[in-house]
């Protein structure tokens, strides 16, 4: 190659780059509402399933066997995750953000610190989002915590 053509070549590449930044700029504009919207529905999800779901469960096993406390947004003050403790068991927490929901689990395996533990978004009990925050979903997140208490 010469001169000549390896300009041309690194102009051409630079206009791709152009294009594509200018096309990732574009998409992320149009995805604000939509994240504004995910995250709105995750705040609404926890108020209304998650959270009297939690206090019921509290109410007939007693503060004594599980304790469960929320995070809040600095902003508006709405629930964003929750944490809980079955009897001596680890903590099990799901929080949100940007309308995902991430469920870990902490304090088990064997030693003294235990192991943290991020239940995968595919695999029971399958909660990734927003329509995740289900009483169902929430019910089967817990019976698998007792079962492996």
């Amino acid at each position: 190659m010469d001169a000549r053509e390896l300009a041309e070549k690194f102009q051409a590449k630079m206009g791709a780059a152009a294009n594509e930044r200018n096309r990732q700029s574009g998409l992320a504009s149009e995805f604000i509402d939509k994240r504004s919207a995910d995250v709105e529905y995750c705040k609404t999800a926890m108020e209304n399933n998650v959270l009297p779901f939690l206090a019921e469960l509290q109410e007939r096993l007693g503060p004594d066997q599980f304790a469960y406390s929320h995070q809040i947004d600095m902003q508006d003050h709405r629930a964003v995750g929750v944490s809980f403790i079955i009897g001596d068991g680890g903590t099990t927490s799901i929080s949100t953000a940007l309308g995902n929901v991430v469920v870990t689990r902490t304090g088990d395996g064997g030693t003294a610190k235990g192991v943290a533990y991020v239940y995968r978004p595919d695999a029971e009990p399958f909660i990734s989002n927003s329509g995740d925050l289900t009483r169902d979903k929430i019910a089967k997140l817990i019976e698998m915590v007792i079962e492996n208490t």
